[in-house]
């Protein structure tokens, strides 16, 4: 991480990770980085509720809540995170599992 800002996009996206997957008989959340060279992304990922993929578009939307009020939050979390990340030069994303569970993607420029 090359500031303060990387370290709170690690932070809210372990929070999310922890908050989505506290239901989950056994939660598990994993950060790593995948990739190599100019390809190379840092990930959070969980076995948690995971999300619809055809709404994956929103995920990074400012209020964007796709699961309601189940769970607490205002919905700006991941737009912050991708905010930042593009301010930085980099781009987040996110994939989804079946039955359940997200992995959360985010380069930075120079993170190579």
């Amino acid at each position: 991480m090359s500031s303060l800002a990387d370290d709170v996009q690690v932070v809210n996206l372990v929070g999310n990770a922890l908050k989505f997957s506290r239901h989950t008989h056994r939660p598990l959340v994993e950060i790593g980085v995948s990739g190599a060279g100019e390809q190379r992304a840092l990930y959070v990922q969980d076995n948690g509720v995971g999300f619809d993929g055809a709404q994956a578009d929103r995920l990074f939307q400012p209020f964007a809540r796709l699961h309601g009020k189940e769970y607490a939050g205002h919905g700006i979390g991941l737009s912050l995170v991708n905010r930042v990340v593009e301010r930085h030069g980099g781009r987040a994303w996110a994939t989804t599992r079946t039955p359940a569970g997200a992995t959360f993607y985010f380069t930075l420029a120079g993170l190579a």
